[in-house]
Order: C-alpha cells, then sequence, then structure tokens
C-alpha cells in the first residue's frame, strides 16, 4: 500500500483541537489514517508572523525539521530561536510551544509517532496553558535538538549514518532524528541521490513517507511508477515493494520519516537477495 500526493499550502487547516490554542497556525497532512497509515502522521506546518500555538503535550513523539522563517520553540522550560536547517525531537509528554516573532512566515514539517488518535476515539493532545518566556536563546546541537548545513551531508558511497544500511553508490544519508538522538518510535533524515543514483526493489517492516525539497526522482511503488518533484510527498506502508531511481542530471533531495523505528538489523529486504528461489 502506498499513497502520492502534493503539498498544496491552499488546502492547510488549522487542527481542531488548536483551534482557540493558536493563532496563525495551519497544517497541511500528508501521511494520516485515511491514507492507510497506522504508525504515524506527518505534515507541513505554517506559522504566520505573530503567530502562535500555546503550550501543549503529547501522549505520542514529535519531531520536526524546520524549512522556511524563523520560529521560537519552547521546549520544556526552556526557549530556541530556530531557523532553516534546524531539526529537534520532543519527547513524549514534554511541554512545547511555538511563537513567531518574525515578519515572514514559517514552515516546518513535523512528524508524530505514533500515530494521533481520531477525535472520536480518545485525547492525546492537551493544552497546557502558560506563557511562552519572552528571551529565545541560541540552540547548541545536543539531545533534542540539531542544525544541518551541506558540510554535515556525507560522502555518496561512504559509511552509512543509518544504522543496519549499507552505503549504495551515489546515494548519502544524514540522519537527524534516530535512537543515538533519543528517539522512541520513529527516525527523521534527509537523503540526497546524484545523477544516475538508484536502489533496487525492497520493502520494510515500517512505514515511510519522503517530502521531496529539489530535484526530481523516479519512483516505483507497488508497481506503479511516479515521477516527483519539490513538493510532492510519497508514503509507503509495511511491506510496500518500492524503489527509487535519479534519471535527471541534478540532485535530488528528500526528507524521510519511518515509524515504528526501525531494527538495528534487517533493515531493508531487498527483492533481488531472494531470487534465486523458484
Amino acid at each position: 500500500m502506498h499513497y502520492v500526493s502534493k503539498i498544496d499550502e491552499a488546502a492547510a487547516q488549522t487542527p481542531q483541537l488548536y483551534k482557540g490554542h493558536s493563532s496563525g497556525f495551519r497544517r497541511a497532512v500528508y501521511v494520516e489514517r485515511g491514507m492507510g497509515s497506522v504508525h504515524m502522521g506527518t505534515g507541513i506546518c505554517y506559522l504566520d508572523a505573530n503567530g502562535v500555538v500555546e503550550a501543549h503535550i503529547h501522549s505520542f513523539e514529535e519531531s520536526f525539521y524546520v524549512l522556511e522563517g524563523s520560529v521560537n520553540v519552547q521546549i520544556g522550560e526552556q526557549v530556541y530561536l530556530l531557523s532553516p536547517g534546524h531539526y529537534g525531537l520532543i519527547s513524549t509528554g514534554v511541554q512545547h510551544a511555538f511563537r513567531n516573532a518574525g515578519t515572514e512566515a514559517a514552515r516546518w514539517l513535523e512528524m508524530h509517532a505514533p500515530q494521533p488518535r481520531p477525535l472520536d476515539y480518545g485525547r492525546d493532545t492537551f493544552f497546557v496553558g502558560g506563557a511562552m518566556p519572552g528571551t529565545a536563546q541560541a540552540p547548541e546541537n545536543g539531545t533534542s535538538l540539531g542544525h544541518f548545513d551541506e558540510a554535515q551531508l556525507p560522502v555518496p558511497g561512504g559509511p552509512s549514518q543509518m544504522e543496519g544500511f549499507n552505503p549504495t553508490t551515489g546515494v548519502a544519508i544524514k540522519m537527524f532524528v534516530d535512537r543515538s538522538f533519543g528517539t522512541v518510535h520513529q527516525s527523521l533524515f534527509l537523503i540526497q541521490y546524484l545523477p544516475g543514483a538508484k536502489i533496487d526493489p525492497h520493502d520494510h517492516a515500517f512505514e515511510e513517507s519522503y517530502y521531496i525539497v529539489s530535484g526530481r526522482v523516479r519512483a516505483t511503488a507497488d508497481g506503479q511508477v511516479y515521477d516527483l518533484g519539490a513538493g510532492d510527498v510519497i508514503w509507503t506502508g509495511v511491506g510496500c515493494i518500492h524503489s527509487f531511481e535519479n534519471v535527471g542530471a541534478e540532485p535530488v533531495r528528500w526528507i524521510e520519516t519511518q515509524a515504528p523505528l526501525p531494527p538495528a538489523k534487517e533493515v531493508i529486504r531487498f527483492e533481488r537477495d531472494w531470487s534465486q528461489y523458484p
């Protein structure tokens, strides 16, 4: 099972639970229960200038990657000023809030795991009140926050940063949120395919989502072929046989999420490894 769509900011809405507890906040969801997922909720969040999301907690993990603009993020008792390239993990039950003190809208990718509950089933998000402290500090790379820049992208073909994954020619992976970062339920990372790079058909025992940020990639899922570019998204469910190939002249990059957290080994099951059997 898989699902392909495109991010449309005009279709982004304020989640029902956040009405009355936020201003200028919208989310364009691209993975949720209605698409077949059972392990994750993923989307692009928008926060207008002077917009606020009040302090709240979840009974699930949240990770994020800032795509555009700047935003003050409260995690626990600390407030950090984050900009494009910053990423972080908000552990289950940790209070957090967002405020855009800038003059431009902010945009970030947001990943929830385990999957949030439907409103008519049960609550898992709780607004706790209280004003965000007024002073934001510059973040330092640590166990809950980090920052990506080009120098951190591994050399294609070099040692893989993904646990249990062997390097593939022309493919580079920069892990953001994984087991070493303290996560329990998910992973979040950036992946780049150089021109000509590809990965053979395979599947996993976990779900994945892919948000294309630049370039174009030929994706195959369940035997269907798609030409995807910036703003396109694809989700693959457990057992979905899928593959990717960069058939263009420019590198392609996407931000990928996985849930549940992949195992330490046997992360990928390649079809080629079993083709010898009748």
